[in-house]
Order: structure tokens, then sequence, then C-alpha cells
């Protein structure tokens, strides 16, 4: 992270965004403090938020003209309750950010194979039953792509990954197909006026 703080997030599966800012940074030393949320969005240099996943969805979201990132946490709560389209607003009323102009990428995550939710009646709105492509399993990445477009973010700027976590634990972490597993983590951020992304 080009000597930057990272700033963690302690997940919860929820909908919480935080805004940070420079006084959550700890003497410029990383790593900086956890704190909690399943999103985050920044205008400082320098400070990058951190989520760390395994099968659910890091979206990451830069504005290069305000010099503004957000890193969001999105598993199938955080995609029903629309966190990604939630932040695109936060980004917007928060730094002044034109939807427009942001950059979005959907890490790897369960693809639409093995997106299985037996109980999809009683856990999903009923609107987000199209997203089912055969029997109980999800497409969340055309959700996500959905929730940004409807934000105003162009769908030209919006890049999907495309692999899924648990098709390939030869490369990711999963726990819909290892049951017990590790994260690996996302972290975005920039510096020099430059968006960064590792």
């Amino acid at each position: 992270m080009g000597g930057g703080t990272g700033i963690y997030l302690d997940q919860v599966h929820g909908g919480g965004i935080l805004r940070i800012s420079s006084r959550h940074a700890r003497n410029g030393k990383a790593p900086g403090p956890v704190l909690t949320g399943d999103a985050a969005v920044t205008d400082v240099p320098g400070l990058f938020s951190v989520i760390q996943v395994a099968d659910c969805q890091a979206v990451l979201l830069c504005d290069p003209v305000r010099k503004v990132t957000a890193n969001v946490h999105s598993g199938w709560r955080g995609s029903i309750g629309d966190i990604i389209g939630r932040t695109v607003c936060a980004m917007q009323r928060y730094y002044g950010s034109s939807p427009a102009d942001i950059l979005a990428a959907v890490g790897p995550s369960l693809g639409p194979c093995c997106a299985e939710f037996v109980h999809f009646k009683k856990e999903f709105p009923e609107h987000l039953w199209k997203y089912r492509v055969a029997g109980a399993r999800f497409d969340f990445w055309a959700m996500s792509r959905d929730q940004l477009i409807s934000r105003g973010v162009l769908p030209g700027n919006i890049q999907t990954a495309g692999i899924c976590t648990r098709c390939r634990t030869d490369l990711f972490f999963s726990y819909r197909g290892e049951k017990v597993t590790g994260r690996f983590a996302v972290a975005i951020g920039f510096e020099a006026g430059v968006c960064q992304e590792s």
C-alpha cells in the first residue's frame, strides 16, 4: 500500500457505510484501527480501506475526479439491502461525486453457478427473484451491476471479475467450497491522485 495506512473493517453482514477521515489514521502507521461496518468511503490520500472476503463480493469504487474511493463488502444480506447502490449515494452526498465518473470493479465471489439459496422465498424480497438463474441459484454479479447502473454508474465503467470462488478454490478461499476457510484482503485508496487497488 505504498506506506499508506490501512483501515480495516469489522464486517457484520449489515448495511453500515463508514465515512473515513484522517482522524482514523493512527500516526500514519499501518495497520490502522478496525471499524465496524461493511463499506467505507474516503477522500484521504494514503488511507486505504481494507475488507476481507471469501465468497462474498468485494466491490471497489473510485471517483478519479473527486479523488474518492470506496470499498464494499457485499454478502447476500448486503446485496438484498443494496449496500452497493447506497455506497454510491454516500460518495455523492459526502464528496460530491458524480456517478458518471465512478469506476467500479466486482471481485471474485460466488457465481451464478454456485450461489444457491434454498430458502430464498423467505430471505429475498420478491423483486429480486428475477436474478434467479436456475433452481435456487442466483446471479449476484448481475444484481450488483444493475444496482450500480440504477444509481448512475455507466455500464462501461463497471468491470466484473466473473470468477466463482467456489469453483476456483485453487486460487481463492471459499467457505461454500471448503466449509472451513481463510479470507483474502481487498484494499483500495489513492496516492498522488491515482486510485490504487490490491
